[in-house]
């Protein structure tokens, strides 16, 4: 499946780009991640934990890119397959727009097939994008709402 997300974040395009390479300054804020660990300049391990159980695991390789402005990846080992590409430009003078497009498939055929019905990779990125964006707007908290991953099971609103 693929997810495209964009935000926009009030710093220059270099602060956004050398902020968000240092996972080691914001992964602590991450709300569903389990590990984010930097093994190497190029390679990051990634688990995290989503509904019913599953429980998403990656190696995430950074690949060469002809743009100095992208970060290309993708996954080399686990039980999720992805590539990706994270796009900074930036809209004016303290505000980036940052672009993230991520192809993925779950290796795992039941969670796969749950992700296809109720989308809970998607709830699981928008999640996470936010609790990154209120992190480096100031917000030392992580973002928590109620997760939206069974919206059939939500109470209806009048």
């Amino acid at each position: 499946m693929l997810l495209q997300k964009t935000l926009h974040m009030g710093q220059s395009l270099l602060e956004c780009e050398n902020r968000l390479a240092n996972i080691h300054s914001y992964r602590r804020q991450f709300v569903m991640v389990t590990r984010a660990i930097v093994t190497s300049s190029k390679t990051v391990d990634f688990s995290f934990r989503g509904p019913l159980g599953f429980a998403g695991h990656t190696v995430l390789l950074r690949l060469a890119s002809d743009s100095p402005d992208q970060v290309v990846f993708e996954s080399v080992g686990g039980n999720l397959d992805l590539m990706g590409i994270v796009d900074f430009s930036e809209v004016r003078p303290n505000c980036t727009e940052i672009t993230l497009a991520v192809h993925y498939e779950i290796k795992n055929r039941f969670f796969a097939w749950l992700d296809r019905r109720m989308h809970f990779m998607d709830a699981f990125v928008n999640r996470e994008l936010r609790t990154i964006r209120a992190h480096f707007e100031g917000i030392a908290a992580p973002y928590s709402e109620p997760a939206t991953i069974l919206p059939m099971l939500e109470t209806a609103t009048a």
